[in-house]
């Protein structure tokens, strides 16, 4: 997962590559194209259940990288009291994103964290396919930091 600031229009300066799997990525993909399962996936039946509870995701905080390991919490609103929930940020954006609920960065975590992206301007808006050569530069370049990055390159 990649993520940029709000609003920063092309071309993106920056952006922070969140690691994770297959399967919680295409949480988040499905959910945002729309893709409603015959059955609910687990953050379907997350999402059902707060609604059956009346709570509501109030907001998505990615607040801390430490050791390589970005960590999240969901921001609960119910009958007016407020949870605070840990979680890991992909759970975390893939519920978000069911609920419609808006997903923050620590701006200290973003400024430890993100990429230089002036590769990106060399990726075409209306590429077909991932085998286009320079998104495949893009996408070794995130994969090498992602490979290589220690702790001790960023600043705490």
């Amino acid at each position: 997962m990649l993520l940029k600031r709000k609003g920063e229009r092309e071309p993106i300066k920056s952006l922070v590559p969140i690691a994770m799997g297959p399967t919680e990525a295409q949480a988040i993909v499905s959910a945002l194209q729309g893709y409603e399962p015959p059955r609910p996936m687990t953050h379907d039946l997350a999402a059902n259940i707060m609604s059956t509870l009346h709570a509501r995701v109030q907001r998505v905080d990615v607040h801390s990288f430490h050791e390589g390991t970005f960590f999240a919490a969901l921001t609960l609103l119910q009958n007016g009291v407020t949870f605070v929930v840990d979680s890991r940020p992909s759970d975390a954006i893939a519920l978000a994103v069911r609920c419609g609920a808006p997903i923050y960065l620590d701006r200290d975590v973003f400024n430890a964290s993100s990429v230089e992206t002036s590769a990106m301007s060399q990726v075409p808006r209306d590429y077909d396919d991932l085998s286009h050569p320079a998104l495949q530069n893009v996408l070794n370049q995130i994969h090498n930091f992602a490979e290589n990055v220690q702790p001790s390159d960023f600043k705490v």
